[in-house]
Formats: C-alpha cells, sequence, structure tokens
C-alpha cells in the first residue's frame, strides 16, 4: 500500500503527471462549470416543481375550507328548515347568522316561493328570491344551489334552498340563504397564503368571482390568462407556470370546488421572483465565478448547493410526504437560500393551517352548542342506524339521556309494528338516489309508552360515501290526539246529520198529504162550494188556507234543503235562457215590491249567453234573492238585479239592495239554516232563515259560488256564479 502511495505521488511529480494536473486545471473548471450549471437548471426545475405542488395543496386546503363552510351552510339550512317555531324568524335564525359568518341572510318562503320573512345584516336580500334554485327546491324536495352570483358591492355569494316539509312531505316552502367568498378570504388570510401570493375563485368560463387579496387597479371580469382560462375549463386540479394579468412570471397552482359549486374553481399563484429569485441570481453570479476561481470555486458550489438545495429540498419533500399522509406535525426545520425560504413559508402554512383548525374546532363546538340548543329532536345515526349523536331534547321525547341513546340500534326505540316504516328510503338515501324524506312513526319511550313523531331523515355525503344519517324529530302526540278526537266528532256530526237528512227527507210524504188535505178543504169552504157561511168563518177558512200555504212552503224548503244534504235531490238540467227568467221572477215580486215603495230595476246587457240548469231550482234561487231584498230594504230604496259573463267563461247573477245591510258576523250567519242574523229584525220581517243556505246549496249542486257583500246601512249585494262549463253561446235567433 505504501509503495502504491509512493509510486502515485511520483507519477504525479514526473511530466505526465504535471500534464495531467494542467489538463484537469483546465477541464475541471469547465466540467464544474458546467455541471453546476446543469445543478442550477434543476435546481430551478425542482424549485418550480416543489412551487407547484406547494401552491396546488394550498388551492386544495383553501377548496376543502371553501367545501366545509358550504357543508356548514347546509347543515343549518336543514336545522331551520324542521324547527317549526321560526315562522317570524325569530332569535334562532339570528343565532345562526351570528354563529356562522359569511351568509348574505336567510329568507323563508311559502310554497309559491313567496318571501314570508326574512333577517339579514342591513343588506338587500329580496335577490335571493329570484333564483331558479328555491323552484327546484320546492318541486323537488331537496337541497339545492345555483351558480355563484357576483353582488352589487363586487362579492360573489352562492344562492342556497333547502325545502321546508310538512308531516305528509309536502314541501310547504324554502329556507333560503346565500354564503358570500368573505368566509373563504379570511380562512386563507396570511400566513396560509405566503407573501405575495394571490387566491383567485373562477367559474368555468374564466369569470373570476373574488381575488385575495383584491387588484389595487380596475381588474377585468374575465381572467385574460389563456392557461388559468383552460384549466378553469377543465376542472381539474393541477399546477403551471404562466403570466399572470399584472404581466409577473407565476406559478399556478388549480383545485375544483365541492360538489356543491362544481362549476367553480380555486387558483393560487405565487410569483417566481417570490420564490427565491436573489438566490437563483446568486447561482448564476456563482458559475461565472467559478470559471475563474477553479475547482476549489466549484466545490465550494457543490457544497453550497447541497447545503442550499438538496438537503432542505430533501426536508421539504419528505415533510410534504408525511403532511399528505395526514402528519399535521410535520416541519421542514426551514434553512437558507430559495428552498430554505420554501420551507419556512411551508413551516409557517402549516402552523397556520393547525391555528385554522382550532378556529374550525371551535366554529364546530359553536355548530354542537346550536345542535343541543335547537327546539326540535335531532340525532345522528350511522348508515346501519344506530345512534352516534343526539340532542337532549330528543333523549328528552324518549325519556333517555343522550349518553344511554348512543350506540344503541335506532330500532331498539322504535315501535314494532313501524321497524319497517322508511326502510326502502334509507336504502335509496344511502345509494345517493335520495336526499331526503319524512314519516310519521311511534317510538318506544323508556317507560314502555308509545309517542307518536314526524321524523326528517337526511343523509351527509362525504368523499362519495353516507357519513351519517340527520334526523330531525318533532313531538306530534297531541296533534294525533287531537286529530283522532276531530275524525270521532266529524264522525257523530256526520251522522248525526244523514239520521236528521233521512228523517226529514222522508217525512215529505207525511208532512204535506195533511197539508194538502187542510189547504184544500179551507179552500172549499172559502169558496163555499157545499153553501154558504157566515163571513166571520169565511175568513177564518181563507186565513187557514194562507197559513197553509205559508207553512207547505216552509215545509217544501226544509225537505228541499234535507234532500240535498241527503244527497237525494236531482237536477233537471235543461239549456235555459237568462234573461226571461229573470223577468218572470221580476214580475212575480213586482207588486209586492210597489207596495214597499221599493224601485225594482233589470239591468241586462243584450245576448246573454244560455246555461245549463235545473229551471224550477235555479227560479228558487232567484225569488229567494229578490225577496230577501226586498223584505230588508226600507221604504223609497232600490233592488237591482243584474246579469253578466266572467272573465273565465262563467256567468254571474247580481241582486244588490240599498237595505239595512250585514255586519261580516251577520254574513257568516246568514248561510246557516235557520239562523236569523238578528232577533230585532226577526222580529219585524218573517222568515225560517233558509233562503241564502237553499241558495247556497242549489248553486253547490249546480257546481257555481255565491258571494256575499254588505255593510250595515249601506245595502247588501249577493252574487251567484255559474261555472264555464254550464255555460253556452247566446242562440242565434233569425228574424
Amino acid at each position: 500500500m505504501a509503495d502504491r502511495g509512493s509510486r502515485t505521488l511520483t507519477w504525479l511529480g514526473g511530466a505526465r503527471g504535471h500534464l495531467f494536473q494542467v489538463v484537469m486545471l483546465g477541464l475541471v473548471p469547465a466540467i464544474f462549470l458546467g455541471t453546476l450549471a446543469i445543478i442550477a437548471r434543476v435546481a430551478d426545475t425542482l424549485s418550480l416543481q416543489a412551487a407547484g405542488t406547494q401552491v396546488e395543496a394550498l388551492a386544495r386546503m383553501a377548496a376543502a375550507i371553501h367545501d366545509r363552510g358550504l357543508e356548514s351552510s347546509r347543515e343549518a339550512l336543514a336545522a331551520l328548515a324542521n324547527d317549526p317555531e321560526d315562522d317570524e324568524c325569530g332569535s334562532h335564525y339570528r343565532h345562526f347568522l351570528l354563529a356562522i359568518e359569511g351568509h348574505e341572510g336567510f329568507i323563508r318562503t311559502d310554497s309559491t316561493g313567496h318571501a314570508r320573512c326574512s333577517i339579514g345584516l342591513g343588506r338587500d336580500i329580496t335577490w335571493l328570491t329570484q333564483g331558479p334554485h328555491i323552484r327546484r327546491a320546492i318541486e323537488s324536495g331537496n337541497f339545492t344551489v345555483a351558480p355563484y352570483e357576483l353582488l352589487d358591492d363586487g362579492r360573489a355569494a352562492l344562492p342556497m334552498a333547502y325545502p321546508i316539509l310538512d308531516w305528509l312531505g309536502t314541501t310547504r316552502g324554502v329556507v333560503v340563504t346565500a354564503r358570500s367568498l368573505d368566509h373563504l378570504a379570511k380562512a386563507v388570510a396570511p400566513p396560509i397564503l405566503p407573501e405575495g401570493a394571490r387566491l383567485l375563485v373562477l367559474k368555468s368560463d374564466g369569470t373570476v368571482l373574488a381575488r385575495v387579496p383584491a387588484l389595487p387597479e380596475s381588474a377585468p371580469a374575465v381572467t385574460p390568462v389563456p392557461e388559468l382560462k383552460e384549466a378553469a375549463a377543465r376542472g381539474t386540479g393541477g399546477s403551471f407556470t404562466a403570466t399572470t394579468i399584472t404581466g409577473e412570471t407565476s406559478v399556478f397552482g388549480i383545485a375544483p370546488l365541492g360538489r356543491m359549486a362544481p362549476e367553480a374553481i380555486v387558483a393560487v399563484t405565487i410569483p417566481v421572483e417570490k420564490l427565491g429569485g436573489s438566490e437563483r441570481e446568486f447561482l448564476r453570479m456563482a458559475v461565472i465565478a467559478f470559471a475563474v476561481a477553479g475547482s476549489g470555486a466549484v466545490l465550494l458550489l457543490w457544497f453550497s448547493s447541497r447545503r442550499l438545495l438538496f438537503l432542505p429540498l430533501g426536508r421539504l419533500a419528505d415533510a410534504m410526504r408525511r403532511v399528505r399522509a395526514g402528519n399535521m406535525a410535520a416541519r421542514t426545520g426551514g434553512g437558507l437560500g430559495e428552498v430554505g425560504e420554501m420551507g419556512t413559508t411551508f413551516d409557517a402554512m402549516l402552523d397556520a393551517l393547525n391555528e385554522r383548525e382550532v378556529w374550525l374546532k371551535d366554529s364546530e363546538d359553536r355548530f354542537r352548542a346550536t345542535f343541543e340548543q335547537a327546539a326540535v329532536g335531532m340525532s345522528h345515526a350511522t348508515p346501519d342506524r344506530r345512534f352516534i349523536r343526539v340532542n337532549r331534547r330528543f333523549a328528552a321525547m324518549l325519556g333517555y339521556t343522550p349518553e344511554e341513546l348512543i350506540g344503541r340500534p335506532t330500532l331498539d326505540v322504535t315501535h314494532p309494528e313501524d321497524r319497517d316504516l322508511g326502510v326502502p328510503e334509507i336504502a335509496a338515501m344511502i345509494r345517493g338516489d335520495l336526499q331526503s324524506f319524512a314519516l310519521e312513526k311511534r317510538f318506544i319511550r323508556k317507560d314502555g309508552s308509545a309517542v307518536w313523531v314526524n321524523l326528517t331523515l337526511s343523509a351527509l355525503w362525504r368523499e362519495g360515501r353516507t357519513e351519517y344519517l340527520i334526523g330531525v324529530t318533532e313531538d306530534i302526540e297531541r296533534r294525533k290526539q287531537t286529530e283522532a278526537q276531530l275524525l270521532a266528532a266529524k264522525e257523530q256530526a256526520e251522522s248525526a246529520s244523514r239520521a236528521k237528512s233521512e228523517f226529514l227527507a222522508g217525512m215529505s210524504h207525511e208532512l204535506r198529504t195533511p197539508l194538502n188535505a187542510i189547504i184544500g178543504f179551507a179552500e172549499t169552504m172559502y169558496s163555499q162550494v157545499l153553501g154558504p157561511m157566515p163571513d166571520r168563518y169565511r175568513e177564518y177558512a181563507g186565513d187557514i188556507s194562507a197559513s197553509g200555504r205559508h207553512l207547505l212552503g216552509i215545509i217544501t224548503d226544509i225537505l228541499d234543503l234535507a234532500k240535498i244534504e241527503a244527497g237525494r235531490m236531482e237536477l233537471d238540467d235543461r239549456t235555459q235562457d237568462v234573461a226571461p227568467m229573470i223577468e218572470a221572477t221580476l214580475r212575480l215580486l213586482r207588486e209586492r215590491g210597489t207596495a214597499a215603495g221599493l224601485d225594482l230595476r233589470v239591468e241586462l246587457p243584450p245576448g246573454l249567453p244560455q246555461i245549463l240548469a235545473d229551471e224550477r231550482r235555479i227560479r228558487q234561487v232567484l225569488i229567494n234573492l229578490l225577496a230577501n231584498a226586498v223584505k230588508f230594504t226600507p221604504f223609497g230604496g232600490t233592488v237591482t238585479i243584474s246579469a253578466a259573463p266572467t272573465p273565465d267563461g262563467g256567468l254571474e247573477i247580481r241582486v244588490s239592495d240599498t237595505g239595512i245591510g250585514m255586519t261580516e258576523e251577520e254574513m257568516a250567519q246568514a248561510v246557516e239554516p235557520f239562523v236569523q242574523v238578528d232577533a230585532r229584525i226577526a222580529r219585524r220581517h218573517e222568515g225560517t232563515g233558509l233562503g241564502l243556505p237553499m241558495v247556497a246549496a242549489i248553486m253547490e249542486m249546480h257546481g257555481g259560488t255565491v258571494t256575499i257583500r254588505s255593510r250595515p246601512g249601506q245595502g247588501t249585494m249577493v252574487a251567484v256564479t255559474f261555472p264555464p262549463r254550464r255555460v253556452f253561446a247566446a242562440a242565434v235567433v233569425e228574424c
């Protein structure tokens, strides 16, 4: 070994050794220069790749924060949509508005999409009711979103709507909100965004929804960067280098947003100059210096490259791999140079992200507090239907503590007869074919008693699978008891009404036969067919005949009404001309009106259409209406009967008077059988209170309606309307 070392030193000291050293002194700087140039190029490429990975990871983090914010909004809407005590936008709405930042406000609508109540932060939020998401939510009964909208102040917000379902599962309205991108801007503000970095949210057509931080000058609505516009159209993640709107060469990281905003992406961009441009200049200067300094400078630059690039890049790559595996405690330890700066930025970003996780945990705790304080029972269950979370309201409904229910199968507290309810719907939700559904079922309390509830179930999806089922439970025991009582009372009333109607309908022959006999005998006596009789007796016979006819008319009205109620009356429908019927009725009552000092008027336009009706019953309607008008109009008043087609093709007949009129309460009483609207009137005017009820019953048989408008002291107007299917064009009479 010693001999070999001695020979090597001897050879280096010889001519060949000197020549070799000269050649090497000439070649080594060039070789090292080229090597260092390659190293610098590779380092620059690795730096850009690492930067691309960093900004892409940052974009994905921002997208995850965005999706978690929208998910919290959806859960808040679900809670509000199933809160029965918030019809007037009470404290519960305000609590959600203050507890979860970023909402523009909340609006509750009815089933037609019209706003019933709203609560906001001082800004106009009526635009929330104008998007297609409300109609889709009402028609589908599912949670819906609309595309992001740019507001007047330049901000962007995502409208969302959640259906409000009644106990039958029918949509009776929606709860609407819009989540702005303000929460995303706050969540990714420095130090998560490195210095010089900018976050953008874009639609698939390249429209910029938000820039964080904003550009100082007015920026175009659609990004002018072709690469960024193409990336937005593709909607997939990745990274690339391009020239930004400010003219800087920057690294872009792209990540698509979640399923709630599928037509939008998040982009994070960092100028290349911010990635250590001074260090790269230092490397270039070092290459030039090495050409002069020789192999020593090459070795120094190699050592510097190793210290400045490879070791920090290795630590950065290792830290990124551990973070990707879920270890958020991984750190690079910083270092020197641009890669060290990237490592320091990466460490700061993770620290800020951990702080944000704490903040999100605090936000989740606030939501949990809202969950616990909800006015309805709320529960979360695994897809195989085991409780994993319940609030105190739900536990109290069943007589348990929350701890006693967690982990138990939901079937344990379900009534045996109701255990199969909702099984197909739950399976459909787990498959993703159904968003939510509602049903009524019975739970078994801890003491063994049953309680009726209205249960609304929905599924929370994450990463393509159902994470848990969300149940909102409303105690409807009192409502069920009330329904049972009302049903029993209704059946009892209907039974009594049927018995009464059948009895009266069956009494037609028994009542009319003796009355007709009395009237006939009285008229025979009055006419003195069998011989003369004293005038006093003859006057009595006339009174008996008049009273009998009056009583027969009353009995006829009662029996007719009873027949209608019992369903025994049939209509003799024929095509009728309206004008002759009205004029005949007016002639019948004109003498009575003249005797009462009234002005009876007829206002009939030419060419009135014909109607399909029972002539006898319609005459009965007109006689009742005119008789009432004459009876309750003082001396010198006016009674007017008119007719005209309605806009929908029907026909309306009106009887108006300038009589005593009625209050709202009296109008409601007037259509009830045997009810006189005022005892004082009853003493002054004879009648049974069957006129208007008979009119209403006959018009109902014809498919028509009766409308009453009246004011005390200003007269009354009663209108009967025939539907379009019973109205025909007037017959043409050829002369």
